[in-house]
C-alpha cells in the first residue's frame, strides 16, 4: 500500500460590467491515502475483491486536502 501525493493549481478569472478582470490562483495539496471511500473495505483489499458497481470500485482510494492557499502573482 501507498499514499501519493499531488499539487494542484487552478486559475479563475471573472470581468465586470466595466470591464474590470479579476485573476486569482490557488494550489491544493491533495494526498490519496491507502483507505478506500467507504471503510468498510480494508485498504489492502484488492480492487478486484471489491464489490461490483460499489463506492470503492467507482471512486477507489479516499483523498485528503493537504493544504490549501491562494497564491500571489509572485508565485507564479
Amino acid at each position: 500500500m501507498r499514499s501519493d501525493t499531488f499539487r494542484i493549481r487552478a486559475m479563475g478569472e471573472a470581468t465586470n460590467e466595466w470591464g474590470h478582470t479579476v485573476r486569482m490562483v490557488c494550489e491544493a495539496v491533495v494526498q490519496r491515502t491507502p483507505n478506500y471511500v467507504d471503510s468498510r473495505d480494508l485498504p489492502f483489499t484488492e480492487p478486484a475483491n471489491l464489490k461490483p458497481g460499489g463506492v470503492n470500485e467507482r471512486f477507489g482510494r479516499r483523498f485528503e486536502i493537504v493544504s490549501f492557499r491562494w497564491l500571489a502573482k509572485n508565485e507564479l
